[in-house]
């Protein structure tokens, strides 16, 4: 009996691919013997352009279903039959047959009789050397795999023949098997319908074959093939419904006894895979993960039907398909492939850093060698105190007081840990063994890692070595960089240090996960060491944000970790009614700084012009001359900052000198604003790290102007560094010539027979008395072995009123200065005090000072309760033998508010960080599948690279032939996922919030591929 084949053709509304399929299905060298159209959510166009090619059958239905449905619909106008010879072949309006596609269908039919299912080769819509994709298989654990897929077509496959399933695209089915079957899962309504129907048609005894001499052109509209779309939501859709399908043929396939341990499993899988998606760079795919695992769990989707169903008609076992299964070793070799494939395309169009070649480490080499000239003097020290700087507590407590507790300074209270606390806990891990080393550390480190991250920020200004090299170079002789590093600021030091890498990382926030993840937890470290540039980086951000185009997403992430970190203080601040106290400077509260715009102006963040007055008056000279060398050693980076703007490279100039003007306002803004208090007297904000902002923004600008320069801007570079280190001298060497306020060793240490009491007891109370400068004396209640930087909080140093057990300590300091007849017992043990210390520093003399100085050790040496045990040039010690016990820490200090905001922190920056962490899986939807023009012209690129890496390898040091300043801001290569930050050069202004101003948008460039476990 002569067979016979049924064309199934499902219709949509595209005519163009229509009239093509129709007449691709008309041509056939062995024509269809009936045809059948069915027209889903159709109108009128539709219908008529099907109904002129003169169908068999014609339907249209107005509801929009899937492909198997449509099929099943579509199928009952076919007469049944049990002959072995009628066949069906699914078609739809995305699909076009080659002329002799059938004809290689139904011959490999006929000639063995034990394949139900053939499937054809699918090619690209508009090149048919491309292969689309040629058969799929699973692996051993079910996850859809398509063995060939978006290759050149070169019969490389055409010797394979037996696979496991084939597309439901272009597949012919012996009619009679589709009927014993039931035709395709309607669970499977987009994804795995045809892997699922050919698992089943061979679990009932028959073979599935690919037939490579069938092709098929294939447009993926979504008709019978999913889209190939890179927008967002498409693919995020794509992923729920395949990770569906995965879910629902696990449930179908699994056997009876390993069902409600599969079931029990779906949610916490999705937990444990949404880890995965995070390290995959894939976030976006998370809500389809859960959505996914809950719609099967509980879906109610006639698991219960396929289940009966595939059991119903199997005449085989699971082990007679294993044969056919991906092993996953052959899994990870074409995963490997496809990725390297997909960094060829990529690799066109970027560049190497060259950091060892260009420069970069000659640069960071230099540097260190300065520092450890400067900082001499700290070598084999083991802590620095003076200025700001405190030692740190043990690691333990240094994490344990994060978030929201008890806070040890003082008398003590329950409230928010500053943000900063978090930065010294991760600074203090880096030496675990003696946290207080890391602030040594960072002394002799801030120079060299401050010229690190200029010199990777450089690279997205230019690729000459040399404008790299004074990039760094005058970002690390930055003057706020120096005053901080002699004023003993921690905070200061770290915001300089970290300033260009959050804007290294932030110029491809908007086109990567893993940039915007670090360019996340950068902003809230760098806003952590200073509040006071939130405003400027908002106003970046938000320039970021309104120009990020479909990359809008990432950008949202970047402010998460810091409202998450900032949020239990900001609470606290708001509710007590002094929300500006936000913003003062984390540590210890140190007087003095920057008091005029001009100061501000030429980057000082002291009152002496960097040293420049003290230098003047030490040689006789008049306080006018530091006012006018100053300004000039200073004004090559102005001159040239300003020159960008008449350059080429007008708008990213334009947007370095926003950021610049930004800093420059917030540091001219916080000359005159006090926000804590030291003792008795006012703390102004520190401008420093405003002044690293305006600098930064100068210094790029400068560049740029270089930049545009081309080959005369070697000479203005020299003098600019020249100028710049000759600027910055007398604050460089004030370590060695010992004029800074860094010393070796913690100078706010208590007396060694308090600290030796306090190792053994560490609630040990000292009562700190120190005289000021108006008559008054500071009362301050010291715990353990002395303060530390870990404990000091802005909430105490901007608390504007007194509580009851501050005024009690107030009395008994001021009962204790002078005479009086208060019994201070009570007090003495109501607190805790073992020790009495005054600080003499204020020495004898008329002041105030002095006088109450003088006073307070009278009284206190008459006072009975007292014994004095020890005296120094600077303070003298008195015991309180009376004093037995010590007062303990409120138990369950915080409560449940303590243990909220520590996992919200640990939640919010752990899967931060798993963003941020570059693990380089792109095979798995971080890249887009490549264009037909893109597989086609694969194997010229692979040689065009092999064929330029020699060459490149030669000019590794010479400039480009061109100025960088021709690149324009638009179509500039950017930071993908795929590689870790850092791993090619790109132009980008450093100030355009995270790369808003340049580029394509990532959504374009990404795409889920199908074959993801």
């Amino acid at each position: 009996m002569p067979s016979t084949v049924t064309a199934i053709l499902v219709a949509h509304r595209d005519p163009d691919h229509l009239r093509r399929s129709l007449d691709a299905l008309a041509a056939q060298t062995r024509p269809a013997d009936s045809v059948v159209v069915i027209g889903v959510d159709s109108d009128d166009a539709t219908t008529a352009q099907a109904s002129a090619s003169a169908p068999d059958q014609l339907l249209a239905s107005a509801e929009r279903m899937p492909f198997g449905t449509a099929l099943g619909v579509a199928s009952r106008v076919v007469p049944p039959t049990e002959s072995d010879d009628a066949w069906l072949w699914f078609l739809g309006q995305d699909t076009a047959p080659e002329p002799e596609a059938l004809q290689s269908l139904m011959d490999t039919v006929a000639v063995s009789p034990s394949v139900a299912v053939a499937g054809p080769k699918l090619v690209d819509w508009d090149e048919a050397s491309v292969i689309r994709e040629q058969g799929i298989s699973m692996t051993r654990f079910g996850a859809t795999i398509v063995p060939v897929q978006d290759e050149f077509d070169q019969a490389q496959h055409d010797g394979t023949s037996d696979m496991l399933a084939v597309p439901a695209a272009g597949m012919l089915l012996r009619q009679k098997v589709w009927e014993q079957l039931g035709g395709f899962d309607q669970g499977l309504p987009v994804f795995d319908d045809g892997l699922d129907l050919c698992v089943r048609v061979r679990l009932a005894g028959h073979r599935v074959v690919m037939v490579p001499s069938a092709r098929v052109a294939s447009a993926a509209d979504g008709t019978s093939v999913p889209v190939r779309s890179p927008k967002g939501r498409v693919r995020r859709r794509q992923h729920r419904q395949r990770r569906s399908a995965q879910l629902r043929r696990r449930m179908v396939y699994a056997p009876a006894f390993a069902l409600v341990f599969h079931w029990l499993s779906l949610v916490p899988l999705a937990v444990v895979r949404s880890l995965g998606l995070l390290l995959a760079k894939q976030p976006g795919a998370i809500g389809g993960e859960f959505a996914a695992a809950f719609q099967t769990a509980f879906g109610g989707n006639r698991l219960g039907h396929a289940r009966s169903t595939l059991a119903r008609h199997r005449t085989v076992k699971w082990a007679a398909i294993a044969p056919l299964r991906i092993p996953l070793s052959q899994v990870r070799r074409m995963r490997a492939q496809r990725r390297e494939a997909s960094l060829v395309r990529l690799h066109g169009e970027r560049r190497e850093l060259n950091f060892f070649s260009g420069g970069g480490v000659w640069v960071v080499l230099a540097t260190a060698l300065m520092s450890i000239a400067l900082f001499a003097p700290f070598l084999g020290s083991s802590q620095l105190g003076g200025g700001g700087l405190l030692p740190l507590n043990g690691i333990g407590t240094l994490w344990s007081e994060l978030g929201y507790g008890w806070r040890e300074l003082g008398i003590g209270f329950v409230g928010a840990a500053d943000p900063f606390t978090a930065v010294l806990a991760v600074l203090g891990s880096l030496t675990f063994w003696q946290p207080s080393f890391a602030l040594v550390l960072l002394w002799f480190a801030a120079l060299p890692l401050a010229a690190l991250g200029a010199w990777f920020l450089s690279t997205r200004l230019t690729h000459r070595a040399v404008l790299r090299a004074t990039f760094a170079l005058i970002w690390a002789l930055g003057p706020m960089l120096f005053d901080a590093l002699q004023q003993g600021r921690p905070a200061a030091v770290l915001v300089h240090v970290l300033l260009p890498w959050l804007f290294f990382a932030g110029t491809a926030a908007k086109r990567s996960w893993a940039a915007a993840a670090t360019t996340g937890i950068l902003a809230a470290a760098v806003l952590a060491c200073s509040p006071l540039l939130a405003a400027a980086l908002v106003v970046i951000w938000a320039i970021g944000l309104a120009l990020s185009g479909r990359g809008v997403v990432r950008m949202l992430l970047v402010p998460i970790p810091t409202i998450a970190l900032f949020a239990p203080v900001v609470w606290q601040q708001i509710a007590r009614g002094t929300p500006l106290a936000v913003f003062a400077d984390p540590g210890l509260p140190q007087v003095g700084g920057a008091r005029h715009p001009l100061q501000v102006a030429l980057g000082f963040a002291d009152g002496g012009l960097g040293g420049w007055r003290e230098l003047a008056e030490t040689f006789g000279l008049n306080q006018l001359v530091p006012t006018i060398v100053v300004p000039i050693l200073l004004a090559p980076i102005a001159v040239l900052a300003l020159l960008a703007l008449f350059l080429r490279g007008t708008i990213r100039a334009t947007l370095c000198l926003v950021g610049a003007l930004l800093g420059f306002a917030t540091a001219v803004f916080a000359l005159n604003v006090s926000l804590s208090v030291q003792g008795s007297e006012p703390v102004a904000l520190f401008v420093g790290p405003a002044l690293s902002l305006y600098w930064l923004g100068l210094v790029a600008a400068a560049t740029m102007a270089l930049v545009a320069l081309g080959r005369f801007a070697i000479g203005p570079a020299t003098v600019a560094v020249a100028f710049v280190a000759v600027a910055v001298a007398p604050l460089a060497i004030a370590v060695p010539l010992q004029n800074s306020a860094v010393s070796t060793g913690a100078t706010a240490a208590l007396p060694a027979y308090a600290t030796a009491q306090a190792q053994t007891k560490p609630r040990t109370a000292t009562l700190r008395l120190s005289p000021q400068s108006d008559g008054s004396v500071a009362a301050q209640l010291v715990h353990g072995t002395g303060v530390k930087l870990d404990e000091q909080s802005t909430l105490s140093a901007t608390s504007r009123t007194l509580t009851r057990q501050e005024r009690e300590l107030a009395t008994l300091a001021g009962n204790l200065t002078s005479a009086s007849g208060l019994d201070a017992s009570t007090l003495l043990r109501h607190f805790g005090v073992s020790f009495v210390l005054l600080q003499t520093s204020a020495g004898e003399g008329l002041s105030q000072a002095s006088a109450a100085q003088a006073r307070a050790e009278a009284a206190l040496d008459g006072n009975p309760l007292l014994t004095q045990v020890a005296a120094t040039d600077d303070a003298v010690l008195w015991s309180v033998p009376a004093q037995k016990t010590t007062v303990p820490v409120p138990p369950d200090a915080g409560g449940w508010l303590r243990v909220a905001v520590f996992v919200l922190l640990g939640l919010v920056f752990g899967l931060t960080l798993l963003l941020a962490l570059p693990t380089g899986r792109t095979e798995r939807g971080t890249l887009r599948r490549p264009t037909a023009a893109e597989v086609l012209g694969l194997q010229a690129k692979r040689r065009e690279r092999a064929e330029a890496e020699p060459d490149a390898a030669g000019r590794a040091d010479s400039p480009p032939a061109e100025p960088e300043s021709d690149t324009s801001a638009t179509g500039v290569e950017e930071p993908r996922d795929e590689q870790p930050i850092g791993d090619a050069s790109v132009a980008e202004p450093p100030l355009a919030a995270a790369g808003a101003m340049n580029g394509t948008s990532a959504e374009h460039d990404t795409e889920v591929v199908r074959d993801g476990e």
